[in-house]
């Protein structure tokens, strides 16, 4: 990170996702994500779709760099009221025909960057998060711009999402790692189950 800056019924009973993604428009597709209200907070507070003509994005493995294509895309940052940047929440969709493979690849870019720095991995993290694929790494310390880098996968709609866990100065909501975790945690649970439910259109 230093170089950077569900179960079976949860798949039956997403199982009309993938065709609607495929028919709803962008912003219907991607609504689930950037309009979740989330209890006690933090908000979305702002959106941003990918910079136009952008259709690949490289990322970096033990075997080189690797295009990762994408269909669309969205930025979604959240905050607190009255504070920095909380997190910072790239959703892409990807190409059902690749999915696979740049699946896989995104996982090298996960375990490359958590080898070539000091970060640790979330052992405490199940691999399964409402629905979502995940895993995530943190920061031994409270230094730097970015504490945690979260991976989520969301198969039936060939959806990925990359959750950055900002670091703030001064010090306002957390001001240890141990009270950053909670958060995280937090925020991550009400996350994908805000999502969940938008997809599922409850």
């Amino acid at each position: 990170m230093t170089r950077l800056i569900a179960t079976l019924f949860l798949i039956l009973a997403c199982s009309s996702c993938h065709s609607h993604s495929q028919t709803a428009s962008p912003e219907a597709a991607f609504k689930p994500y950037t309009s979740c209200n989330l209890p006690n907070g933090p908000a979305v507070v702002e959106t941003a779709p990918l910079e136009a003509g952008v259709t690949t994005r490289m990322v970096q493995t033990i075997k080189g760099q690797v295009p990762i294509r994408m269909i669309d895309g969205r930025r979604v940052m959240f905050a607190y009221p009255g504070e920095d940047f909380y997190a910072n929440v790239k959703v892409e969709s990807l190409p059902a025909e690749s999915w696979n493979e740049e699946r896989i690849a995104l996982g090298d870019n996960f375990d490359y960057l958590l080898a070539s720095g000091d970060d640790s991995r979330n052992y405490r993290l199940s691999p399964q998060l409402n629905g979502f694929s995940i895993q995530g790494q943190d920061r031994t310390k409270r230094e730097g711009g970015v504490l945690g880098f979260y991976l989520l996968f969301e198969n039936a709609t060939h959806t990925v999402v990359t959750i950055y866990f900002l670091n703030q100065e001064p010090p306002l909501r957390f001001k240890t790692m141990e009270e950053y975790a909670a958060l995280r945690d937090r925020f991550l649970n009400s996350y994908t189950t805000c999502i969940r439910k938008g997809l599922l259109g409850q």
